[in-house]
C-alpha cells in the first residue's frame, strides 16, 4: 500500500513539475515580434526536463497498469463499447 502511494505521489508531482514547465514555457512564449526572453540554454534545458518527465510519467504508468491513453470522458459521451452480461446470452441447446 505505501509503494503504491509513493506511485501515485510521484505521479501526482510529474504532472505538477511538467504543468508547470508548460506554463513557464507559455507565458514567456515571443508576441508580437519582441525576442524571447530566455536563453536557447534555458529552452533547450526545459526541453530536456519535459523529456524525462515524460519517460518517468511512462514508467509509472506502466508500473501502475495504466495506459497514457487515458483520456476524461463526459458522462453523457456515447461510449465506444457495450458491455453485456454472460448471463443474458442464451446457451445453446444442441
Amino acid at each position: 500500500m505505501d509503494n503504491e502511494k509513493a506511485l501515485h505521489d510521484e505521479q501526482r508531482l510529474m504532472r505538477m513539475m511538467r504543468k508547470t514547465l508548460t506554463s513557464i514555457v507559455r507565458d514567456t512564449a515571443p508576441r508580437d515580434g519582441n525576442p524571447s526572453p530566455l536563453t536557447e540554454a534555458t529552452v533547450l534545458g526545459i526541453k530536456d526536463c519535459l523529456m524525462v518527465i515524460s519517460s518517468r510519467e511512462a514508467e509509472l504508468a506502466n508500473l501502475t497498469g495504466r495506459t497514457l491513453e487515458e483520456r476524461p470522458r463526459f458522462t453523457d459521451e456515447t461510449p465506444s463499447s457495450h458491455a453485456v452480461k454472460i448471463s443474458s446470452i442464451p446457451k445453446k441447446t444442441h
